[in-house]
């Protein structure tokens, strides 16, 4: 079910018992062969999927396709609220979807750089309600475990507008790709424990604009990318997240946490 296509009587008879699905994304630079709004339209294809696969379970509403996105200001065309304005805007519409009557609530991630405030959102959520369920995770933290037994892919992890992102927009909009133009790899530290690549976790919190990390934007191996690759990955990541919200419709809703009374002077 598409949320805006749905009357405010039926999205109120709907959403006790539907998961709703909110699309996290981004409009920003992503180097010199991909469109700005790549983030945004691999966001909503995973989205897509999902819905078409559990029509009567999920309520699939428009993708947020603004994200916390300040550290790619250094690149034209990159449209960003802060990280303090992000966490309010999931806040508020969380809260609209909870007041509509969702007790299951999915947040599907498409860029990088809102899982923090996302993060941040829902820590604060959780702290007003106990009894329903918010959730939010990137597809490629998903699906982690699988993507990293894709033997298909030459690069081992993804980052941006890289060997992974340039095959999934080649599969979904070949015509929105200039591949001549794909080059990435930005300048490493050869440090052991900042990765910028992403191709393993780093054991530090670094303050890097990608400007300071990339010429051009892009990083990985994005001339690597293929259409056969990115279809491939769809059909790897797609299950996990239909897995994932299978499973999560049948999570029993939890209980209010009670405030504890103060507690009575014993008698001696």
């Amino acid at each position: 079910m598409l949320y805006t296509e749905l009357t405010s009587p039926e999205l109120g008879r709907t959403a006790p018992g539907a998961i709703a699905v909110l699309p996290l994304a981004a409009v920003e630079q992503h180097g010199d062969h991909l469109p700005v709004v790549t983030d945004t339209a691999i966001a909503t294809e995973f989205a897509r999927l999902a819905e078409a696969a559990m029509p009567e379970q999920i309520v699939l509403l428009p993708t947020l396709w603004v994200g916390s996105s300040h550290h790619h200001l250094g690149f034209p065309g990159t449209l960003s609220i802060s990280s303090e304005t992000y966490v309010r805007v999931v806040r508020d519409l969380v809260e609209c979807l909870i007041a509509t009557g969702f007790r299951r609530i999915f947040l599907l991630n498409g860029h990088g750089g809102n899982q923090t405030p996302f993060a941040e959102a829902l820590f604060r959520l959780g702290q007003d309600r106990q009894d329903l369920w918010v959730v939010a995770q990137s597809y490629w933290k998903l699906a982690a475990k699988e993507m990293a037994a894709a033997n298909f892919m030459q690069t081992p992890a993804l980052s941006h507008a890289c060997e992974y992102e340039t095959s999934l927009m080649l599969a979904l909009r070949e015509d929105w790709v200039k591949m001549n133009l794909a080059k990435g790899n930005g300048p490493s530290l050869g440090s052991a424990f900042y990765d910028r690549q992403n191709y393993e976790p780093s054991r530090v919190v670094v303050s890097e604009t990608f400007k300071q990390m990339t010429p051009n934007g892009a990083m990985g191996s994005p001339e690597l990318g293929t259409a056969v690759k990115g279809r491939k990955l769809f059909e790897t990541i797609s299950p996990v997240i239909i897995e994932f919200l299978r499973e999560f419709s049948t999570w029993p809703l939890p209980n209010r946490i009670k405030e504890n009374s103060s507690p009575k002077a014993s008698t001696p």
